[in-house]
């Protein structure tokens, strides 16, 4: 995540949280729920902003460690009994084949897509054979600095075609094992659950 993003998300955290905190009450959560019930028991939740889905995890029974490259937003979600980590997507500090299972939700979309590949790999190293990643992403085209409705900073966004998040996943070696889609406003949420396979 660059430092511009970081820096918006550091002084403006309260405002993402009231923006996003009620997301899976006004939207499905199939993909939310499919993803609890292949997650094992193991959860690193990447880019976890101030813990709202790290909560939805903790209550339904998994042990779940948020990270996130925004010291505003570890705070936060620490503040509310998760186990929070402040760290960076490229360089994950956990030990190789530490977690069932790993969720990126609408965080990786603010890496440069040409540098997509390092943060997949690290989360790919930290995950158990066949450990299971949820990953959610908006549609789109192109690349972008924009702003949003209370988070009046400029945060950096990668937008996807469907067709392109199968291929990264596929050469990063990852087996989709689900997708869904959903509308919430103006453009698709992507999301995808798969598994870490064998390259070999």
């Amino acid at each position: 995540m660059d430092g511009a993003t970081i820096e918006a998300y550091d002084k403006m955290a309260k405002e993402y949280d009231e923006e996003t905190s009620d997301f899976w009450k006004k939207f499905p959560r199939t993909f939310l729920n499919k993803f609890i019930s292949l997650a094992g028991k193991a959860v690193l939740d990447v880019g976890s902003g101030p813990g709202r889905d790290g909560l939805i995890f903790k209550n339904a029974g998994l042990n779940v460690i948020c990270l996130d490259a925004s010291k505003s937003m570890v705070e936060i979600s620490g503040k509310r009994g998760l186990e929070s980590v402040l760290g960076d997507f490229n360089d994950l500090p956990f030990k190789d084949d530490s977690f069932d299972s790993a969720w990126a939700y609408t965080s990786l979309l603010h890496v440069p897509k040409a540098e997509i590949h390092g943060p997949l790999q690290e989360i790919r190293r930290v995950l158990k054979p066949n450990g299971v990643f949820g990953l959610g992403l908006i549609e789109g085209e192109g690349e972008i600095y924009r702003e949003s409705l209370k988070v009046t900073k400029p945060r950096w966004f990668s937008y996807y075609q469907k067709g392109e998040v199968e291929k990264i996943l596929s050469d990063n070696d990852f087996e989709i094992l689900y997708f869904e889609q959903f509308k919430p406003n103006t453009r698709n949420y992507l999301n995808f659950i798969s598994q870490k396979k064998d390259p070999s």
